[in-house]
């Protein structure tokens, strides 16, 4: 899959704390084409993550996407199957068959797929799982606090706004304990430097 560069896979947990924040305009700040597998879309049903990723999606900013469509007949079973067994997923109950255009329906799966099928690839997630299963296979990955201290390195972001951000993050549930708290702080003043 070439994109003009970077492929830039978001998983649920990042637009849904972003959104929890009122921060999804931090996104503009990564680099690369930014998208979302159906299978992901899927997984946000609650406000105001949907309407945030929605919104995404219609202005362009976001690409929706179905993973399976870029991978060769050749490749699509072999790297479905791999993908969902280092998830811990059964590999047969990973794609919908029964639909018109057959869809991967688990995000991590989808995603861990569509970053071994592009060609220049970034994961963003905050799921422990798929993030060892990225870097077990050596595809990189970032995470939402990535997205906040790449927003200050941009200076689309003060860096007083974005500790403001991350804390509102560990508000609304990121889970974020008091060691990533400090050392977020820490990137969030290195960047801004």
């Amino acid at each position: 899959m070439t994109w003009n560069g970077r492929v830039v896979l978001l998983d649920a947990s990042v637009i849904i704390t972003l959104a929890e924040t009122g921060s999804t305009d931090l996104l503009d700040s990564v680099r690369g084409g930014l998208v979302v597998p159906r299978a992901v879309k899927f997984e946000i049903s609650k406000e105001p993550a949907k309407s945030a990723l929605d919104t995404c999606i219609d202005e362009g900013n976001i690409v929706q996407t179905n993973i399976l469509a870029w991978a060769g007949e050749e490749d699509k079973d072999k790297l479905v199957s791999d993908s969902a067994t280092r998830l811990g997923n059964d590999p047969g109950s990973v794609i919908d068959t029964e639909s018109k255009v057959p869809m991967i329906v688990n995000g991590d799966v989808a995603l861990l797929t569509g970053a071994q099928l592009a060609d220049e690839c970034v994961v963003i997630t905050d799921d422990k799982p798929l993030r060892q299963a990225c870097k077990s296979i050596s595809i990189p990955v970032s995470g939402t606090i990535g997205v906040l201290v790449r927003a200050v390195e941009t200076r689309d972001i003060e860096p007083d706004a974005a500790k403001e951000t991350l804390y509102a993050m560990d508000e609304v549930g990121a889970r974020l304990s008091a060691s990533l708290v400090k050392r977020a702080e820490r990137l969030i003043d290195d960047a801004a430097d």
